[in-house]
């Protein structure tokens, strides 16, 4: 939540109006106004001299008057505010039109010095250079470029200092009032919407289209020349400047708006309306402490100063090159406080979200411990709880059973081959290995051809014989894989070899341990049925 003030001082009144805002919502939260009152002229002193004009003359006799009423301005708001907005008149400034190429946009400040050299009455090179959008047409970006003296920055700049204010902001000219567009929704219609300001500097005349300043300027008549009995010169002005406008492709506005200090002067819409051959409103602010409807209109302009902070997009601003705010320093110093106070809770969130990850990863680490120490415990007969402790139970080898087959097809295979001798003329024309299911005991079928007779019974003799070696530890057994051998009847080849085929089980015991009569009753009963 910030507040903005706009801040509106002329050689009688300082006006103000303070707006707040907080997240997406706006509000006017009062109109200020103090006059401007010069302190009864002390008494002469010695020589007739009196104080004041020792101490400077009326000239600081007003800026003091000016500082008190600033002073009463702040005291009526109750806190100081976050951004306050002032602005230079536009008889001090020299704003133009200009137009550049789009893809030109991102070196604007570099070109628009050389844009505007010649066109302006002021040295460029003592000047400071700024610009505010229009539009882009056919890849031409228009644009608002004020040029202000530096030295009339830095005295502007000097007196608000003296008058205890640093601006963030300073407005220029008549386009200032284009800050009335985000406090007056009806501003932001297509229009055109024709301001006309009447103030102790100037006339200031403003063209909004869509909400965006289209054509700004200032002319020379005052409230001053007004009392004068000049409402001539600004009829002439005023028409000049209507006709500018239209002659730059502008369509006639369809509203005018009298505002600030004129405006609460009864008659002031109905003689402009006559000037522009049009009616003229006289321009309705929010309601807000501070004014009734009557003198409202009087605070258009410090309205419009404080709206600007609202706007969106670029808009033209005096305090650049070395009178740019120092803002990152500035705004550090306003909201430390809440800086603080955003940390601690990012602190305190990055802490319970910390413990919360970590109460998670620590669940889900006793769950696979004890996962780990359960399935360790199954296979290798010792719980383990690290990574560490499951590749020694496992360099142990398993508990029990071990899941993975002892004597595959493979193993039969080469048992089977290793047991014919070498001596023997051995071919292989039909080989079947079934090991089964579980501890179900295997069977083998197998089809040959020899020389002889006698090789049959050699090679009958060899498989019942062989023996399969298997190493546990320092232990080895001797283990006999094939039972109950079975030859078949043997015949003749056209090779005149012999052919005969021979089946027997499968199960791997040890050399001592014959089959179960079950597995042997199992055996013959497939037989019968093969059979």
């Amino acid at each position: 939540m910030a507040t903005i003030l706009g801040l509106d001082i002329d050689p009688q009144t300082v006006r103000a109006v303070a707006v707040r805002t907080a997240l997406r919502k706006t509000e006017i939260i009062g109109y200020y106004q103090q006059p401007i009152e010069l302190a009864p002229p002390p008494e002469a002193g010695e020589g007739g001299i009196t104080v004041t004009e020792a101490a400077g003359g009326p000239e600081d006799a007003h800026q003091a008057a000016t500082r008190r009423a600033i002073r009463g301005v702040l005291g009526s708001l109750g806190q100081p505010p976050d951004k306050v907005i002032t602005e230079l008149s536009g008889d001090e400034v020299s704003i133009r039109k200009a137009s550049l190429p789009s893809k030109a946009a991102k070196k604007l400040d570099e070109l628009l010095p050389f844009e505007l050299e010649g066109k302006v009455p002021f040295d460029i090179a003592e000047s400071i250079v700024d610009h505010q959008p229009i539009e882009t047409v056919s890849g031409e970006l228009r644009m608002h470029a004020a040029v202000v003296p530096r030295e009339r920055i830095a005295a502007h700049l000097a007196e608000m200092r003296m008058f205890g204010l640093e601006p963030r902001h300073v407005a220029v000219g008549a386009v200032a009032l284009d800050g009335l567009v985000p406090l007056l929704p009806e501003l932001s219609t297509p229009g055109p919407h024709a301001l006309i300001d009447i103030h102790p500097e100037g006339t200031d005349v403003c063209i909004l289209v869509n909400g965006v300043c289209h054509f700004a300027r200032t002319l020379s008549v005052t409230i001053a020349d007004l009392d004068a009995g000049r409402q001539s010169v600004l009829e002439r002005e005023l028409r000049q400047t209507l006709a500018a406008w239209r002659m730059e492709g502008g369509s006639s506005p369809s509203t005018f708006f009298v505002c600030g200090q004129m405006a609460i002067r009864p008659g002031t819409d109905a003689w402009l309306g006559q000037i522009v051959g049009a009616p003229v409103e006289t321009l309705r602010l929010p309601q807000a402490p501070g004014a009734d409807d009557a003198v409202r209109p009087a605070f258009a302009r410090a309205a419009a100063l404080s709206g600007r902070a609202l706007a969106r997009g670029k808009h033209l601003d005096a305090r650049q090159g070395p009178f740019a705010t120092k803002q990152a320093a500035n705004a550090l110093r306003e909201h430390l406080p809440l800086i603080a106070a955003c940390a601690t809770a990012v602190v305190f969130a990055f802490i319970f979200s910390s413990y919360a990850r970590y109460s998670v990863l620590e669940a889900r680490h006793q769950q696979l411990e004890d996962q780990l120490a359960e399935v360790t415990q199954e296979y290798f007969g010792t719980e383990a709880r690290s990574a560490d402790m499951a590749l020694r139970a496992l360099s142990r080898g398993a508990r029990g059973d071990d899941p993975m087959p002892k004597f595959d097809a493979y193993d039969a295979l080469e048992a089977l081959s290793a047991a014919i001798p070498t001596e023997v003329t051995h071919d292989v024309r039909q080989l079947q290995i079934d090991l089964g299911d579980g501890d179900e005991t295997g069977r083998f079928s197998i089809r040959g051809t020899v020389d002889s007779v006698s090789d049959t019974e050699q090679v009958v003799q060899a498989i019942n014989n062989y023996r399969v070696v298997r190493a546990e530890g320092d232990t080895e057994t001797r283990l006999r894989c094939f039972h109950e051998l079975d030859l078949g009847n043997t015949t003749s080849t056209a090779e005149d070899r012999r052919s005969y085929r021979l089946e027997g089980q499968i199960r791997c015991l040890p050399e001592d341990q014959e089959l179960s009569e079950e597995e042997s009753s199992g055996r013959r009963g497939r037989r019968r049925r093969s059979n």
